[in-house]
C-alpha cells in the first residue's frame, strides 16, 4: 500500500466522522454532540438555529476533507497543496462556527 492510498483512507475516515455528525446536529438537531452545550444549554437563545449553523458548519467540513481526500488520491501531486488548503479550511470554518454563534449564545454579564 503506497502513502497516497494511506492519506486517502485516514483523509476519507477523517471526512466521514464530521459527515455523521454534521447531519445529526444540523437536521436531527442533537446539540448535546458539540463540546459544552450540555453545562450551557440554558444560554442558548435559539437552539434551532444554533444546530443549523454549527451543524451545517461541521458538515461542510466534512465534505470538505472527503473531497481533499479524493483530490489527494486522483491527484498525488497535488497533495503539498491540497494539505494545507485543508489545514486552512478547518482554520476559517472554525473561526467563522465561534464567531457567528455568539448571536444564539446569550452572554452574562
Amino acid at each position: 500500500m503506497c502513502k497516497t492510498q494511506i492519506v486517502f483512507m485516514v483523509l476519507g475516515t477523517l471526512g466521514c466522522v464530521p459527515l455523521i455528525l454534521g447531519y445529526l446536529i444540523k437536521f436531527k438537531n442533537k446539540i448535546q454532540l458539540v463540546a459544552g452545550v450540555n453545562k450551557n444549554k440554558d444560554k442558548i437563545k435559539d437552539i434551532k438555529g444554533f444546530a443549523s449553523l454549527v451543524g451545517g458548519n461541521v458538515l461542510l467540513l466534512g465534505l470538505i476533507f472527503c473531497a481533499g481526500a479524493l483530490g489527494i488520491y486522483i491527484y498525488p501531486s497535488y497533495k503539498r497543496l491540497i494539505e494545507p488548503a485543508l489545514l486552512l479550511s478547518l482554520l476559517v470554518i472554525g473561526i467563522l462556527t465561534y464567531t457567528k454563534s455568539k448571536k444564539y449564545i446569550e452572554i452574562l454579564k
